[in-house]
């Protein structure tokens, strides 16, 4: 008989904060799940490292070329407009109000989302699911959705019904548990509660599950506060109230389920982060102006995307920058490149090589570290021919997840050396090859910025965040935290695995609870255009 499977997804939960928690014994309840077989793992997330690419990588298992969700903002060439699924306001007005709201409430799900999610994989299957508070949440049932008064007032309103998995709970908009759960007590609503979308709503969803015994066989659960929290106090002392609180609730919910004998029978736990947070090195973080270097170009307005007049268009996600061009601008592009690089908070310049007919190369660049070329090895765009200046020879090895690379030039830019059997042995940039090329999709080919560690980008229409960030490829943004019940943890626990990924989550959900991960051409999608399943 397969178990329940529960995914709590805690957003910038950082394995270093969750280690070092639980050896000072501030997390009990976690602390009693490790004793009873559980595991805590280094997870690590994709590139760019937040939270809409990372937690769609979570809910769908692909990176960014497969899914689409490309950051929390960036540029659509199919349609010339920007998608942004962040929360500064004046990216929001300049997208305009309703717009952002329907994109965040439908095409983000509908439109822009490419790959199945793990309730469509669980649905195909005939297994019932539920997603509490997350937001990826497409699926095969309709629901009914009234949008907050407060919300209307300010941008208009959504349709009164959506799709999503059998049971779906999103904030104030939508409140559909299963039959017999009754009154939800402790969450919060209104605007003062973010409409809905918090941690304490979440849980109270789930305990109110718990008690009426209405737990589906697989659901999500998403707790949102820590990463907004860290961003303006730090990780620690975003831990110091919400991982607690987490932990609290933790042992409040096992003892409805009967305690850690029946979970530990009846149940898989899994709780990961979608990624962590750089914090300040002095007092705050340090500030890179993009416009300063960047203000003799004709810069596109975030809101019209890239007209006749554009030179290029930046799409700013906090600890990295994606910076798309105009067609043909390759003397553009080289100089942004020059331009950026002379920036000290500049860590790298990471770009596909645009100027090889199609074929699928990718370069790194830094300032003080040298270029690296690099593309599949043994694929249809292998060859033996290295594109930078003053690299000929070109070396293959294995990446500690068994993918081959075909590269040349200085390595030094990722923090990695290949040993004498030919594998990478990974240092600063974990899985650097993987998720550089797991982060370019079909569409527009930008120019990514990344910050070196205690800084962020910055442009006129974003708020800097205080307590930290995240976005990079580097280390202190990419290793969150994974733990798992003891039914789970020996598959994640061999001295011969690498570090987990967040893209092997979905595969661990589904086989907790005795199902597969089938092709996505398998999968039925919802067709909003008929409000009816297609394939």
């Amino acid at each position: 008989m397969s178990k329940r499977s529960i995914l709590f997804v805690i957003d910038a939960m950082a394995f270093d904060v969750v280690r070092d928690w639980l050896a000072s014994d501030r997390l009990p309840n976690l602390a009693r799940m490790i004793q009873d077989g559980g595991s805590l793992h280094p997870c690590v997330s994709i590139f760019p490292s937040i939270t809409p690419a990372a937690t769609c990588s979570i809910a769908t298992g692909c990176y960014p070329k497969e899914h689409g969700i490309e950051g929390a903002c960036w540029y659509d060439s199919e349609t010339n407009d920007t998608a942004y699924f962040g929360d500064d306001l004046r990216l929001v007005l300049q997208e305009g109000m309703h717009e952002y709201l329907v994109d965040f409430g439908d095409r983000l799900n509908f439109e822009r989302l490419k790959s199945p999610l793990i309730y469509e994989q669980a649905s195909a299957q005939g297994i019932d699911s539920a997603s509490l508070n997350f937001m990826w949440f497409r699926g095969p049932h309709r629901h009914s959705r009234s949008t907050p008064i407060g919300i209307r007032l300010a941008a208009g309103s959504l349709g009164d019904e959506v799709y999503g998995p059998k049971y779906l709970k999103l904030g104030d908009f939508v409140h559909d548990l299963p039959e017999g759960v009754g009154e939800v007590e402790g969450m919060e609503t209104g605007m003062f509660g973010k409409y809905g979308f918090h941690d304490d709503t979440t849980s109270a969803c789930l305990m109110a599950m718990a008690k009426a015994g209405k737990l589906p066989p697989l659901t999500v659960a998403y707790y949102p506060l820590n990463d907004s929290d860290a961003h303006e106090e730090g990780l620690t002392q975003a831990a110091s109230k919400r991982l607690t609180r987490f932990d609290e609730f933790l042992g409040e919910f096992v003892e409805q389920l009967g305690g850690w004998g029946v979970v530990g029978r009846d149940f898989s736990f899994i709780m990961v982060g979608d990624h962590s947070q750089s914090e300040p090195k002095g007092a705050e973080m340090n500030s890179i102006q993009l416009d300063d270097h960047l203000h003799d170009f004709r810069r596109g307005d975030f809101g019209n995307g890239i007209s006749d007049d554009v030179q290029l268009l930046i799409c700013p996600n906090m600890r990295s920058a994606a910076i798309y061009f105009a067609d043909e601008c390759f003397d553009v592009r080289r100089e942004v490149v020059y331009r950026v690089l002379k920036d000290p908070n500049v860590d790298q310049i990471i770009m596909e090589n645009v100027e090889l007919d199609g074929r699928k190369k990718y370069i790194v660049a830094s300032s003080d570290r040298g270029r690296l070329e690099f593309w599949r090895a043994g694929g249809k765009d292998d060859d033996d021919h290295c594109d930078l200046d003053e690299h000929h020879r070109v070396h293959r090895a294995e990446d500690p997840y068994g993918n081959r690379w075909a590269f040349c030039g200085d390595l030094e830019t990722v923090d990695c050396r290949v040993d004498e059997h030919g594998k990478v042995i990974e240092g600063r940039y974990p899985n650097a090859f993987e998720r550089i090329e797991g982060a370019f999709t079909e569409g527009a080919s930008p120019v990514w910025v990344t910050a070196k560690p205690g800084a962020e980008f910055s442009v006129p229409e974003v708020r800097q965040h205080p307590g930290g960030s995240h976005g990079s490829l580097h280390e202190d943004d990419s290793i969150s935290g994974l733990l798992v019940s003891s039914d789970l943890s020996l598959k994640l626990s061999s001295d011969d695995r690498p570090r987990a990924r967040i893209v092997d989550v979905m595969q661990l959900c589904l086989e907790s609870i005795g199902a597969e991960r089938w092709p996505a051409n398998k999968i039925k999608s919802v067709d909003v255009s008929t409000s009816s399943p297609t394939h």
